[in-house]
């Protein structure tokens, strides 16, 4: 019972693992040493069709899991990621070109003369003459 179990996943993850053109063949193979009747036949196909697309779908699931999982493991930024880090540059960006902008004086209009620095540390003592 236990071999027959074992072949039997074997046999799956095999079949998960071919193109539905293999699939299709090997079944093929089956319903000629089988003798099957065309109607049995043409069961046995879209009942393995059914069967191949399911497991198809359900690896496909489980690899982009695992994927997933490796690439947040490894720390490695996503598509995603990048896209997020646009935006907020973009944005960043506007809001600098937007601050200049506002602190930039406006046309036509004359700026203000600029006050002389203060002088730094101690007056100077005037020199008696």
């Amino acid at each position: 019972m236990i071999e027959q179990l074992k072949k039997a996943l074997t046999t799956g993850v095999g079949l998960a693992l071919k193109t539905w053109t293999e699939v299709e063949a090997a079944g093929k193979e089956m319903i000629r040493k089988a003798q099957l009747s065309e109607k049995d036949a043409g069961q046995f196909l879209k009942n393995l069709k059914e069967s191949y697309e399911t497991t198809q779908k359900k690896m496909e699931s489980q690899v982009n899991r695992l994927v997933k999982d490796v690439i947040n493991k490894a720390d490695v930024a996503t598509h995603d990621d990048l896209k997020a880090l646009k935006r907020e540059i973009q944005s960043l960006r506007k809001e600098l070109k937007d601050l200049k902008a506002a602190k930039a004086p406006k046309a036509g209009k004359a700026s203000p003369a600029k006050a002389k620095p203060a002088a730094k540390g101690k007056p100077k003592a005037k020199s008696a003459a």
